[in-house]
């Protein structure tokens, strides 16, 4: 398949934008904002261009219709609107995970003082204990047995309730995120959307 070259409305929108940055309208300038192109290519589609735009200044080019300003509001808020409700389902979702982990963590948080209560249960038994007969020694043994089976299963809850809060702070840091994300596509939408309706304007006047 034969390779497509570079377009003449693809040449006039790049010196357009150029015109409109005050940057001199050369062919170096025009293939440089396109990323590729012959010079031979471009130079006759600037020729064109410059033909139908002499003398003009970024402050020759007319406004912004009040028909197409309209239409991108309405696309402003539209994507304003769908951001929101993304963020307000996203935002549910990560309440509902922290919620969760903190009931999850609470039942754990209960395990380990049950655990802790029997540990010093035991403890004050295996006191008890020492200090009896020689009979005795088989009741100790045993209590010494439980006594490191309660130490280990004390350690792995630990565990799962550091788990479990680390798991919370990453989803605190996610929902960051998520305000910083609106934060941009609030300051970022409106200069995104407005460079197109510039473009169209000038494609109008080449046109008419």
């Amino acid at each position: 398949m034969a390779r497509v070259g570079i377009t003449e409305i693809q040449v006039f929108e790049a010196a357009e934008a150029l015109l409109q940055e005050g940057v001199s309208v050369t062919i170096a300038a025009v293939r440089e904002r396109l990323g590729s192109g012959s010079y031979s290519t471009i130079n006759g589609h600037l020729a064109k261009w410059r033909e139908e735009n002499q003398n003009r200044r970024p402050s020759d080019l007319p406004e912004i219709p009040p028909s197409i300003d309209n239409a991108l509001r309405h696309v402003w808020a539209l994507a304003w609107k769908e951001a929101q409700e993304r963020i307000k389902t996203e935002r549910e979702g990560l309440d509902a995970d922290r919620r969760e982990m903190e009931r999850e963590k609470g039942l754990m948080e209960k395990e380990i003082v049950d655990l802790e209560t029997q540990l010093t249960e035991q403890t004050e038994e295996m006191e008890r204990v020492r200090g009896a007969s020689t009979e005795k020694d088989e009741t100790i043994a045993r209590l010494n047995s439980d006594n490191r089976t309660v130490s280990i299963e004390n350690a792995r809850l630990g565990e799962r309730a550091k788990a479990a809060d680390e798991r919370s702070a990453e989803l605190r840091r996610e929902l960051d995120k998520l305000h910083e994300r609106l934060g941009e596509l609030a300051a970022t939408k409106p200069e995104a959307s407005a460079r197109p309706a510039r473009r169209k304007s000038g494609n109008r006047d080449k046109k008419e």
